[in-house]
């Protein structure tokens, strides 16, 4: 209510100016409210090259130790955006955004390089887990980068890296054993 000496002695004219402006007010904090939960709810945006079709939004409140503190804001699966009219290869995608406009950093692959990564991560962890042991198949060959002359420091800082983020590493392998049991795959 707006201050007045005598609010009995307002006219209905005035009333109603008054109760207008409670309701613009109102109004004004809804579109706050709104505002705040679309940025909130970060959108995966449509209308770029690359086509979503299946997403993962506000990755940033799952994405591991970056958790809240990353600029990754989506992750996505469809029409890959290199292809040319009537290509329809498939990528994966993680959308980044500075909080102004979607990052030309956001990074996309081809789905094949996406699992050989995972499979290629799940080897390094291992590595870090059982010492020395480095799983490598004939058809997925995986060697150490000899050509890296600090390649004994790198290799100790990687194992401290993974078992130190072993708890956010888990979260997610765990996520893709669930996949791959759903798939028929383990």
């Amino acid at each position: 209510m707006w201050p007045c000496t005598a609010a009995r002695d307002w006219t209905p004219d005035v009333l109603f100016i008054e109760n207008s402006l409670l309701k613009l007010v109102n109004l004004l904090e809804l579109v706050k409210l709104v505002t705040l939960l679309d940025g909130a709810l970060m959108k995966i945006p449509t209308y770029l090259k690359h086509k979503p079709v299946l997403e993962v939004a506000n990755y940033d409140q799952l994405d591991g130790p970056y958790r809240n503190k990353t600029d990754a804001k989506g992750l996505s699966v469809g029409l890959a955006q290199w292809n040319e009219p009537g290509c329809t290869e498939i990528s994966a995608k993680v959308w980044r955004n500075t909080g102004e406009k979607w990052s030309r950093q956001s990074e996309e692959l081809p789905l094949h390089r996406v699992i050989d990564l995972a499979t290629l991560v799940c080897a390094a962890i291992r590595y870090a887990e059982n010492g020395n042991e480095l799983t490598s198949t004939e058809d997925f060959p995986i060697s150490f980068s000899t050509d890296n002359e600090e390649l004994k420091r790198y290799l100790e800082i990687m194992k401290k890296e993974l078992v130190g983020n072993k708890e956010h590493l888990d979260v997610s392998l765990d996520r893709l054993v669930i996949a791959l049991k759903k798939l028929g795959k383990c």
